[in-house]
């Protein structure tokens, strides 16, 4: 944490020199290096070039609002868009502003930043987690947005209502815009074809999944006549990251994978620390026992764990649904017809069912720059892409002109003319700045097809809850390798041992984990836990 505050804050020193030495507050609407940032209260001299207009309330200015300065904003993503394409010339047509958006690879954005940060050549709008957000705080360089988002904004503050006041970065003002849109969350897909070939009934509970998952591996649901099959595909690996294998049989544990959890003495641990995460790891062997799982799980890569469900090997994953029933219909799969899957909740012996609840990330988020000379003009892009309309033009380009609806009920489109090939559609900013103001009901959620919506909604709605902490830890920074690099070992010898050990094994990892930072990461994320929810 140390390190990275100072790193941060060596780039801001930078910046401070490289204004200090091309003649800032002259007149030209820079500020002298020790002045502070744009603010309320400020004259008008000391933040707006010449001919710019603001917004006053008294005497005093509250933002800035020069729509003729170029807005620039930063952004990663895996396409190539030209620099002035369809898109951007439509964004700035509906927000009457004017737009560059410097577009890069993912791995190369954080250096994108500190480069122009030290070049003194802050990106007006620009994506950035927590910690460096209260450092860039510390230093004046982020505007205070609530003002101007509140008279200028209204689907902004609308979208965000249930979280933006509440965002660690913004308890002293609104600096952090969220994107509002989910990450998928995982689903049981099942292929109902074998059930019905096999006259069995969706398992709706732990002890009808595992009948399921022994008559898909045993009793020929293909009825192919060959044994070739299996029932539930999973790997280790996936097992042990944070969502993909196994989330919905912890989850009817009452366990969220993966996510830290609140006990009953009101402190925050580790999921495995839950008190019937021995019993999901028994059940979880039982399948392995039976032979009904991935016989290679230990070793298996996951692009092959996927071939074996393409190919009708296997009739059971866990896996976000939107790659079996949405991305990967029909080309992935080699039989044909393709095969027909569905989705499932399964009850466990206490009542609980689903998978980990999806939050939206409250600790990352779009900033603005303090030195902006058009801040109405971020809000009026903002607004306009927190809409469905906005968020279509960003997603799949400019109506009438690239694609049309075809079925918006079923989310389908078609893509017009020479825009029905990939890549002009990106080079024309198709796809390629979506995640730019994110509303909740984006268009990448409302293309999927009608079922996979439906699944991607009966996840959300069956959410495990957990401990959401904001705060960061500069525990876990520094011996969180350790701590889950002891999790995953263990949860691999769990799988491998005799259930008659398991409880020895578990208690050694777990007392191996509290010496290596686990207690003191405990009593940090229960004191951040314990402040965020006063």
């Amino acid at each position: 944490m140390k390190k990275r505050t100072e790193k941060v804050l060596g780039l801001l020193m930078a910046a401070t020199m490289v204004l200090g030495m091309t003649g800032c507050g002259s007149g030209s609407g820079e500020k002298e290096p020790d002045e502070p940032q744009v603010s309320a209260s400020i004259q008008e001299e000391d933040v707006l070039d010449e001919g710019a207009s603001e917004k006053e309330s008294g005497s005093d200015i509250t933002w800035t609002n020069d729509d003729s300065v170029e807005i620039t904003i930063l952004m990663s993503g895996d396409a190539t868009p030209n620099e002035d394409n369809l898109v951007l010339q439509e964004l700035e047509k509906q927000t009457g502003t004017n737009i560059n958006i410097i577009y890069v690879n993912g791995t190369d954005l954080a250096t994108k930043l500190n480069t122009m940060i030290a070049g003194g050549d802050v990106p007006d709008i620009f994506w950035s987690g927590l910690t460096d957000v209260e450092d860039y705080k510390k230093a004046g360089m982020l505007a205070d947005m609530e003002a101007v988002l509140n008279a200028e904004a209204p689907n902004v503050m609308e979208e965000t209502k249930d979280i933006i006041r509440e965002m660690p970065a913004n308890k002293d003002g609104i600096y952090m815009i969220p994107n509002m849109g989910r990450s998928y969350s995982t689903n049981i897909n099942i292929r109902t074809d074998w059930l019905e070939n096999l006259g069995l009934d969706m398992p709706t509970d732990l002890e009808s999944f595992a009948e399921v998952m022994h008559a898909f591996t045993y009793d020929d649901p293909d009825q192919n006549g060959v044994d070739d099959t299996f029932g539930y595909s999973f790997s280790l690996s996936t097992l042990t990251a944070a969502n993909s294998c196994c989330p919905n049989i912890f989850g009817a544990f009452g366990i969220a994978k993966r996510r830290d959890m609140v006990m009953e003495d009101g402190n925050v641990t580790t999921w495995v620390k839950h008190p019937h995460f021995l019993e999901a790891m028994q059940y979880i062997k039982r399948l392995i026992d039976d032979g009904v799982c991935e016989p290679d799980y230990v070793s298996i890569p996951t692009m092959s764990m996927f071939e074996k469900f393409w190919n009708g090997t296997s009739g059971c994953m866990e896996w976000e649904c939107v790659g079996p029933t949405n991305n990967w219909m029909p080309g992935r799969y080699t039989e044909n017809p393709a095969p027909e899957i569905g989705f499932t909740i399964l009850e466990g012996p206490y009542g609980d069912a689903g998978t980990a609840a999806n939050y939206v990330s409250s600790t990352e988020g779009w900033v603005v720059s303090a030195d902006c000379k058009n801040m109405e003009g971020v809000a009026r892009i903002a607004n306009y892409l927190m809409t469905e309309e906005g968020s279509n033009l960003l997603y799949l380009g400019v109506e009438g002109v690239m694609y049309n609806w075809v079925d918006k009920e079923a989310g389908t489109i078609e893509r017009l003319g020479e825009y029905a090939d990939d890549a002009v559609h990106r080079a024309n900013g198709g796809y390629c700045y979506w995640q730019l103001f994110s509303p909740a009901s984006n268009a990448l959620l409302r293309t999927l097809n009608k079922q996979t919506r439906e699944g991607v909604q009966l996840a959300y709605d069956n959410p495990i809850d957990w401990a959401y902490v904001e705060g960061i830890s500069e525990v876990y920074a520094e011996y969180g390798a350790d701590m889950d690099q002891i999790i995953n070992e263990m949860i691999a010898e769990l799988l491998a041992a005799d259930e008659a050990d398991m409880q020895d094994i578990y208690d050694s990892y777990i007392a191996e984990w509290e010496s290596v930072g686990g207690s003191d990461w405990e009593t940090e994320v229960t004191a951040l836990w314990n402040a965020q929810n006063e």
